[in-house]
């Protein structure tokens, strides 16, 4: 895609490249957001919108015998209810969504099943809390996996990414939790 497919970006506004999955595909692209927007944790917000626009985006469609090539679109609206994972795209980041420094925190191996993917890594809970109080109590649409290595099972092919955060949405992620 030529740099004539990206939109005007005024002042006060960024693109960010970001990866989601959905129960079927990988789709990356490019997000046009506001400065101040922490894309990381934007789903996450009212901010959030109901459709994602993502410029230069490619899709990935899981299924099927062997993986296709990705197709390419110079735009593509992606409605958010459809998002199971998302994190920033690598060598973007964000600073951590926590302070390292917090007492009483701890940080829990973690593996997550989304759809055909796999993502191990840290979930951040109260030191005193163990993974089925932390599951009840977590009323957020998506839960943050921490230094997060994804993979997908179902075609080892696809090179796995390792990411500073991943956000899962629970209710259709399965959780493993070390030391429990």
């Amino acid at each position: 895609m030529t740099t004539s497919n990206l939109p005007p970006i005024a002042d006060d506004e960024k693109l960010t490249a970001t990866m989601f999955y959905t129960a079927t595909s990988m789709i990356w692209g490019q997000v046009l957001s506001k400065q101040p927007i922490r894309i990381s944790t934007w789903l996450l917000t009212d901010m959030a919108p109901n459709y994602l626009k993502l410029y230069d985006a490619k899709v990935l469609m899981i299924g099927g015998a062997q993986i296709p090539a990705p197709v390419k679109f110079p735009v593509l609206y992606l409605q958010i209810n459809n998002v199971n994972a998302y994190h920033l795209l690598p060598p973007a980041s964000e600073p951590p969504d926590y302070d390292p420094d917090e007492p009483n925190r701890k940080m829990v191996p973690t593996t997550a099943m989304v759809g055909h993917f796999r993502f191990d890594g840290l979930t951040r809970m109260a030191a005193f809390s163990a993974a089925d109080n932390y599951l009840a109590a977590a009323k957020a649409a998506f839960i943050p996996i921490y230094d997060s290595q994804m993979t997908c099972p179902l075609f080892p092919s696809i090179k796995g990414m390792k990411t500073p955060m991943v956000l899962l949405r629970q209710h259709r992620a399965m959780f493993a939790m070390a030391n429990e």
